[in-house]
């Protein structure tokens, strides 16, 4: 009987889990035992992680700080989360460094729990290798449900380094909350960001930190939600006060954490977060059991029919020839959806190649119309943020759209091979290990060799032009018996000094430009190498996954059948004593599935209620 403390009926769960494991055992069906064992971790020890990001300097550290009432994530002043930290639950606090072991290896290394609270990009214990990401563990009663928060770098700033580093993390997030401080209305790059990050992680919310700070905080909130709407992104906005939630948890306050509004934040958190994915979790899990269970009932089944009419032993093998020959017809189509596969891929590559180039391209465009129109010696500060900024809006884009595309197209290949003749088969996730990816390191754009002309550049052009304007008409005009220097040839002087200062002015000018839109064009070819290459190799890593992923589906299928063949050609021959153990132990394992499948069939009914 189901506990009612026990919501996602885990207790009946595990119990179907184990008596199909012990018959998969009985069966030598290892493959089966071992997707049960996964599905069996899943549902006991469920892991949702909720992913913390944002804009700099908005108080992403200090909420998760304040949320879980102990310092798990380094605050300060400046730029304080440099390295993504991942908080889960542990009996005592503990903390340990994951480094870059190099040939794609990591290692995982103990950390006192007080460094924390510094920069761990430089860590002695990594002794110079790069730290990917830090993982704390917390005695937090809000963790032992299985939660586990993601406190990411902030992005935005020059840039935006961290922009894809933080999207490629969202896939594989089951929620995600957006901190904005209330100082003001969302920014344009903070809007686009929260708009590519609900596309990843459609499940969320936006917190609203600093009301403390800010007595117009109610005016922002609500323009923020109205932005939100006009943009038709569905994220509820939630205000907060971490410095009030950390006043109330010391001083035991029950009103000042009320007005802090964190129990908006806990009560989102265990509605909205946690209860839908554990129920995401055991809807996956039950229908893992059921696979298993029909996988089993088939052997079961065949071997049983032989046994009790060995008469009719021709008529069974022949059935399961037949079908063993369907399965083998449909693996002999695997070109079909392999080829679907393969172009989907190329179609995709070249598809996300061209989309990154038609962006690049447009920002080029533009930014070198910009600078026709100024002195980029002058404006090219102001020029490279804006392309920096340009570029990291388009990649995230980029990003999102692939990762859709990719998507897609496993759904297409799903479709291919169900209609080859196998089974409905079970979508393969694609997860942020084959989409994302850190495009952190990219180089800033270049700085300009040239200066602006200063006075003295510009005298002396000036003084150049009208010294050889005086001696040219001076040595005319005295001809005329007037001297050197006279009215006219002072005059003529002067309108040559001029002109000359302007011709050079105008050759310095388009050599700057020139050399800007050099600068500009290098960056974004630099860039689109670098994005190109990260683009190409998920996409191979996922043709990869997908490709193992319905080969397995089919090989267990096939193997199914086979051991069935097997099972029912081996009945016929059992002496009558053995056979009548063999029956009763048949009938038993039999009565079991036919449990097993019908509490299945119980718990998706109650979902549906539900």
């Amino acid at each position: 009987m189901t506990q009612p403390d026990d919501p996602r009926r885990v207790t009946v769960i595990v119990e179907l889990i184990d008596h199909t494991a012990r018959i998969a055992d009985l069966n030598e069906r290892g493959d089966l035992r071992t997707r049960l064992d996964i599905a069996r971790t899943r549902i006991t020890d469920p892991q949702i992680r909720v992913v913390i990001a944002g804009q700099l300097k908005q108080g992403k550290s200090q909420l998760l700080n304040s949320l879980l009432n102990m310092p798990v994530a380094r605050v300060g002043d400046d730029e304080t989360t440099a390295v993504v930290t991942i908080v889960g639950y542990g009996p005592t606090p503990s903390a340990r460094i994951v480094v870059n072991a190099g040939d794609g290896q990591t290692e995982s290394i103990e950390i006192p729990i007080e460094d924390v609270a510094r920069d761990l990009r430089n860590a002695p214990q990594a002794r110079g290798r790069q730290v990917l990401r830090v993982e704390v563990a917390a005695p937090s009663p809000m963790l032992q449900g299985g939660l586990a928060f993601v406190d990411t770098p902030g992005v935005g700033g020059h840039g935006q380094p961290h922009l894809s580093a933080t999207l490629g993390l969202l896939p594989d997030a089951d929620a995600i909350l957006m901190i904005s401080d209330t100082s003001q209305e969302f920014t344009e790059p903070e809007l686009r960001f929260i708009q590519q990050a609900v596309e990843l992680c459609p499940v969320g919310a936006v917190i609203a930190t600093k009301t403390d700070l800010y007595p117009h905080w109610r005016q922002i909130v609500e323009a923020n939600s109205a932005h939100l709407r006009r943009a038709r992104v569905e994220l509820p906005v939630i205000p907060a006060s971490s410095l009030l939630r950390s006043a109330a948890v010391a001083a035991e306050d029950k009103e000042l954490n009320a007005e802090s509004n964190f129990p908006a934040i806990v009560s989102f958190l265990s509605e909205k977060v946690l209860g839908r994915e554990n129920d995401r979790i055991r809807d996956q899990v039950v229908d893992e059991i059921g696979a298993a269970a029909e996988h089993l009932t088939l052997m079961v089944q065949s071997e049983l029919a032989a046994i009790n009419d060995p008469d009719d032993i021709r008529r069974l093998t022949e059935d399961l020839e037949r079908r063993k020959q369907e399965a083998s017809d449909a693996l002999q189509q695997t070109a079909l959806w392999q080829q679907v596969l393969n172009d989907g891929i190329a179609d995709l590559t070249a598809d996300v190649d061209h989309d990154l180039r038609a962006r690049f391209r447009a920002i080029v465009q533009h930014n070198e119309t910009v600078i026709d129109g100024c002195d980029p010696t002058m404006h090219w500060a102001e020029i490279g943020a804006e392309v920096e900024d340009a570029v990291a809006t388009a990649v995230g884009d980029n990003f999102v759209w692939a990762y859709r595309r990719a998507d897609a197209l496993a759904r297409e290949v799903a479709t291919t091979f169900v209609d080859a003749g196998l089974d409905a088969v079970k979508m393969p996730d694609v997860s942020a290990r084959e989409m994302g990816a850190a495009f952190g390191g990219l180089r800033s754009l270049a700085r300009l060799e040239s200066k602006p002309s200063g006075l003295g550049h510009k005298a002396i052009t000036s003084m150049r032009g009208s010294y050889g304007g005086v001696l040219m008409f001076g040595m005319l005009t005295s001809v005329a018996g007037l001297g050197m220097f006279n009215p006219i040839s002072l005059g003529a002087g002067l309108l040559l000094g001029r002109k000359s200062y302007r011709e050079d002015m105008e050759n310095r000018m388009l050599r700057v430009r020139n050399e800007a839109k050099t600068n500009l064009r290098k960056f974004v070819d630099d860039t689109l190498f670098v994005v190109g290459k990260e683009s190409r190799d998920r996409l191979k890593a996922i043709q990869r996954k997908l490709r193992d992923h319905y080969r397995e589906i089919a090989d267990q299928t096939t193997r199914s059948l086979n051991e069935s063949l097997q099972a029912a050609v081996a009945a016929a021959r059992l002496e009558e004593t053995e056979r009548n153990t063999r029956v009763r132990e048949l009938e038993r394992q039999l009565d079991i599935l036919t449990q097993v499948r019908d509490n299945v069939v119980k718990l998706n009914a109650a979902k549906l209620r539900g």
